[in-house]
């Protein structure tokens, strides 16, 4: 048994080596581990637990937790509180310890929800967390808007979950796509083999001929082992989805390979719903190539990533249309139109990161995506908007080129530092864009899938390092790895600078002795706890970036849009939007920032390529690209008390006011169409200034966006 010592640490029996592996073990260990591991019996496991459990309460520590799928396992308040020593155990003082995060709490509450299906009290949680009452109160509040998909009832006898069981497939599946270590954990508990699962996926794309990125494979696999334990504890999904007639229209052989699949799986028949619920999940997972969808579905989004990409290079100015992008963003619609069609929701670790460090692309690119919006009738939502921003920030000067995938790989056994994601497509194109922006002078892969790395180091490779947004094998690979996110974070670039300055310091080394005399001197008089992170620090410092531009010195919408240039139309006469055009065209003539010709050249435009300038619903936003005709950057605004019709290319479009911009010849224009954006992805801001009566009303309202 445990005894405790007159000096406080703790004399060791049997149990002793239990309470080790406990203290050792990064997760949950299940009983069937145990019984396994220390060769004894279901009855001997219990009491050693037991024994410990009585001692660790003695010494004011928390319990060893049980929750059911997942097993025991000893709080990290408890691990850090036992500290090893002399071959004793050692009890370390209350503030010296640390408590579960908050978070992982909260995720394993919903999932321990879940798994039980039945009434939790808050006592439980409390005593199973070793935390107060108060503190799983506010996880339950918390919790709400951290899953808002869920329900989750209280009574007297404790929480319950009480969502439809599309609901809790859909919250297990977005862990999953947050690739969220609880979850996975969870469900390999569940003892299902994910070999088997694994060969049921791939046996499915080869069927559908379709090719999922490596992260889709592993999320698909996870979500059908949990799927395969709800339908054997008989959650069932119901028949009532209206999808299965539309998917079978639309795509060839989805249905039938997910039935099969589903057979497979669990050795039954499956119900409609379920079928209808795979073959949902199924599409909207991402993949490289998609090839069982309807030929007209095909042309549709394949048209519409061409539009896309044109009126995002009519916003910005830049050129992009290569044929390999213009693939790989139709590629990408393709889980983008299913998943707002179906109405599942994307989550990502990324997304927040993307919002963060590039704010003015979401606003042009969500600008740009407006052709999918109205294929859809459905506004994309902003998860979806910052994941397509993704492919259009990998733009960089060096392009996206159109090369074969021979040119690929032999660039490849050249380059210095080899850059792969899952599929080889968006995270890493960005990825390879940022590091080629930040170490110039270092010979960097074209954006690589998982799968060419075998076929380079069976021939000659140069490479010294491998940066990664998917988890690779470090043991399967013969020069080091280096984990990050497609959107480099700091940690991220000081653990990418200290592998170069290893492996290639002549090419970083531009500022080194500036930076080595700094670090030496902060440590003289500083415990630095992140020499690399300090060293990125400094490097910025003192050689900061001249390609980053700021929109702080370039002009706003209320500078560029005087009250003159606003004007109200009577337009019951039915105006052609030639004639609407033209007004707001004279207005930018009259304070000389456009000439005559500028009028012919938006028409020219329009009559070439459709009404593609419509921004929002009902607003039009005309202009051509900068020439001699645009003489300075300004805006004018035309709005109409009746809706106007613009038809031309075969397109039609209703608006009720129009913008007329003359962009500057260095981009002076961005500024204020990120303003401009923001304003008119709001419904409720386009009503406002629809409803203003005066151009003083609307000028102060666009004032108010400065």
């Amino acid at each position: 048994m445990i005894g405790v010592t007159r000096n406080g640490s703790v004399k060791l029996t049997n149990a002793n080596k239990l309470l080790e592996y406990l203290a050792k073990a990064p997760d949950f260990i299940s009983l069937k581990e145990i019984m396994e591991t220390f060769n004894i019996s279901r009855r001997t496991a219990f009491n050693w637990l037991s024994s410990i459990n009585q001692e660790l309460q003695k010494n004011n520590l928390a319990e060893i937790v049980n929750i059911p799928r997942y097993g025991y396992k000893m709080t990290d308040q408890t691990k850090k509180a036992i500290i090893r020593h002399d071959n004793r155990l050692q009890v370390v003082p209350k503030a010296a310890r640390t408590v579960v995060s908050a978070q992982d709490r909260q995720t394993i509450i919903v999932l321990y929800l879940i798994g039980s299906g039945k009434n939790v009290s808050i006592n439980e949680l409390a005593d199973q967390f070793a935390c107060s009452r108060n503190t799983i109160i506010k996880d339950f509040k918390l919790i709400k808007s951290r899953f808002p998909l869920l329900t989750i009832a209280s009574s007297r006898t404790g929480h319950q979950i009480v969502s439809s069981e599309v609901a809790i497939r859909l919250t297990v599946y977005e862990l999953l796509l947050h690739h969220n270590k609880l979850a996975f954990n969870f469900i390999k508990k569940l003892n299902y083999s994910v070999t088997a699962t694994r060969k049921l996926v791939v046996q499915a794309q080869q069927k559908l001929q379709m090719s999922f990125s490596e992260n889709s494979i592993q999320q698909l696999t996870y979500w059908l082992m949990f799927s395969k334990w709800r339908i054997s504890h008989h959650h069932h999904l119901q028949d009532n989805d209206d999808y299965y007639s539309w998917i079978a229209a639309n795509t060839k052989g989805v249905l039938t390979t997910c039935s099969d699949l589903l057979l497979k799986l669990t050795n039954q028949d499956c119900l409609k719903g379920e079928v209808t619920f795979l073959s949902k999940i199924i599409l909207c997972s991402q993949a490289t190539e998609v090839t069982c969808v309807k030929p007209s579905l095909y042309r549709d989004l394949a048209n519409i990533a061409q539009e896309i990409i044109f009126r995002y290079e009519q916003l910005t100015e830049q050129q992009i249309s290569y044929k390999l992008f213009t693939k790989v963003l139709c590629n990408h619609l393709y889980a983008t139109f299913f998943r707002v069609k179906f109405g599942i929701p994307f989550s990502s670790n990324e997304v927040d990161e993307i919002k963060r460090q590039y704010p003015e692309l979401i606003k042009f690119t969500a600008v740009a995506c407006a052709p999918l919006e109205q294929y859809l009738q459905k506004k994309l939502p902003t998860e979806e908007v910052a994941l397509i921003c993704l492919y259009f920030g990998s733009i960089s000067s060096k392009g996206y080129q159109d090369f074969s995938n021979g040119d690929k790989l032999k660039r490849a056994s050249l380059a210095e530092v080899l850059v792969v994601c899952s599929s080889g497509i968006g995270t890493s194109a960005m990825l390879y864009h940022e590091l080629s922006r930040l170490y110039p002078l270092i010979k960097f892969s074209p954006p690589l899938e998982i799968r060419d790395l075998e076929q380079i180091f069976a021939n000659t490779y140069q490479a010294r390092l491998i940066v990664s947004t998917a988890p690779l094998n470090a043991v399967a690979y013969p020069i080091p790895i280096v984990n990050v996110k497609a959107v480099l974070t700091k940690h991220d670039q000081s653990i990418i600078e200290s592998f170069l300055r290893e492996k290639v310091p002549r090419k970083i080394e531009h500022n080194a002795s500036a930076v080595d005399n700094l670090v030496s001197i902060i440590n003289e008089y500083a415990d630095v706890k992140d020499e690399s992170g300090l060293r990125l620090s400094l490097d910025k410092f003192i050689f900061p970036e001249n390609n980053k531009s700021s929109h702080s010195d370039l002009p706003n919408l209320g500078n560029l849009l005087p009250a003159k240039r606003i004007k109200f139309i009577h337009n019951r006469d039915n105006l052609s939007w030639q004639q609407v055009l033209q007004v707001g065209c004279d207005l930018l003539e009259q304070d000389g920032v456009v000439d005559q010709l500028y009028f012919q050249k938006i028409s020219d435009l329009i009559n070439k390529y459709g009404p593609y300038m419509l921004i929002s619903s009902n607003i039009f936003l005309a202009h051509a690209a900068p020439s001699s005709s645009s003489k300075a950057v300004g805006l004018s605004l035309v709005l109409l008390d009746h809706p106007l019709v613009i038809q031309a290319h075969g397109q039609k479009v209703t608006i009720i006011c129009m913008f007329v911009l003359s962009p500057g010849v260095q981009r002076e224009h961005e500024r204020a169409l990120e303003q401009l954006v923001d304003i008119i992805r709001s419904e409720k801001n386009v009503n406002k200034l629809l409803k203003a009566k005066t151009s003083q009303e609307v000028r102060k309202f666009l004032l108010s966006f400065n």
